[in-house]
């Protein structure tokens, strides 16, 4: 089951601008206060890779999708 970024930052995401095709480049902020770098969604959606791990399932991350209250883009203009 893939990943889903929370609908509430799938426009801010695509509004990033692209680190490669149909690719965004974002910083995950948890609720904790954590960052998670290097995050890699496809479409601004789903997230498929956080730096050079595959992420497929939940049981792939240390943390909820819930847990997420922001994101950051991480490709400079």
């Amino acid at each position: 089951m893939p990943l889903i970024l929370p609908e509430q930052f799938t426009e801010k995401a695509i509004g990033f601008g692209e680190s490669s095709y149909g690719a965004n480049r974002v910083t995950l902020v948890l609720a904790d206060g954590r960052r998670v770098h290097e995050v890699l969604l496809a479409w601004g959606t789903e997230i498929v890779k956080i730096g050079t791990r595959a992420v497929a399932a939940p049981e792939d991350v240390d943390f909820a999708l819930a847990d997420i209250v922001d994101i950051i883009s991480e490709v400079r203009a």
